[in-house]
């Protein structure tokens, strides 16, 4: 069963390579690129920014690993400078011993001094080879770490500089992000004034209803001309007709001048 499900994932990685050379692959990866975005587009600004700032307090939390990591090459700086202190510090006792036996083999006597004390000169000899050797081991052993605690020190230095752009990056990105958000918010409130929603079937309710009292009151006015005229008779509405007009005609005149004709009066 392991065997067949095996066969089969390589399968399907054989597939997507071999679909993934080709057109239809292409044609895959373009729709992907192309959703992505549309998907993008879709997120208001609004939730896009808190989703940042949701990500710059995520990276700050990050920062006491990075923190523990410098700690940790601290530490290690520590225990080879100590390491090294000592390792120096033996090899140049070592050193001084040495250059007291090479010292005390001057000339040729058989026995020799060396700290207050007389020795055969083979012993001393066969000694001075043997701390020699040991000291040419030390020797390289004390280069060895100077090399390794200044690549430990520069590693450090690196680590603490990468840790403090860290935060300076962060803070201009966090300072960014409240500009984009102060932005935002500007053009949100620029839109909302230029957009306001009013509601305007009331104006047009009381537009209508004055529209209908218009008209009661222009029916009232002419039933009542209707009523007054339809008792003083043709001849008498006929001569109000025209006492109005030589009224109308009297006033024109006061105003612009001009007499008006006896036919026009006549009519």
């Amino acid at each position: 069963m392991g065997k067949k499900l095996l066969i089969a994932a390589l399968a399907v990685v054989v597939g997507v390579s071999v679909v993934s050379g080709t057109r239809l692959g292409s044609h895959f990866r373009l729709w992907y690129n192309k959703s992505s975005n549309w998907a993008n587009q879709q997120v208001a600004p609004e939730t896009e920014i808190d989703r940042l700032k949701m990500e710059l307090d995520n990276l700050a939390r990050l920062d006491d690993r990075y923190f523990d990591q410098v700690t940790r090459q601290k530490l290690d700086v520590a225990k080879v400078e100590k390491k090294l202190k000592k390792d120096q510090a033996e090899l140049a006792t070592l050193s001084a011993e040495l250059k007291s036996m090479r010292v005390a083999l001057k000339g040729e006597a058989e026995l020799v001094v060396y700290n207050e004390q007389q020795y055969p000169r083979d012993k001393v000899q066969e000694q001075f080879n043997l701390d020699f050797k040991h000291f040419l081991t030390k020797e390289e052993g004390v280069k060895a770490d100077e090399q390794h605690l200044d690549a430990l020190k520069t590693t450090l230095k690196e680590s603490q500089q990468k840790v403090q752009e860290l935060a300076t990056v962060r803070g201009k990105m966090k300072v960014r992000l409240q500009t984009l958000a102060a932005k935002l918010e500007r053009e949100r409130r620029l839109q909302n004034q230029g957009s306001v929603n009013i509601d305007d079937s009331r104006y047009s309710a009381i537009n209508k209803q004055l529209d209908e009292l218009e008209d009661r009151i222009d029916s009232m006015e002419i039933k009542r001309d209707i009523k007054g005229n339809s008792g003083k008779g043709p001849i008498r509405v006929q001569e109000e007709a025209r006492e109005e007009q030589k009224k109308l005609d009297r006033l024109a005149e006061e105003r612009f001048g001009g007499k008006p004709s006896t036919k026009a009066l006549s009519n």
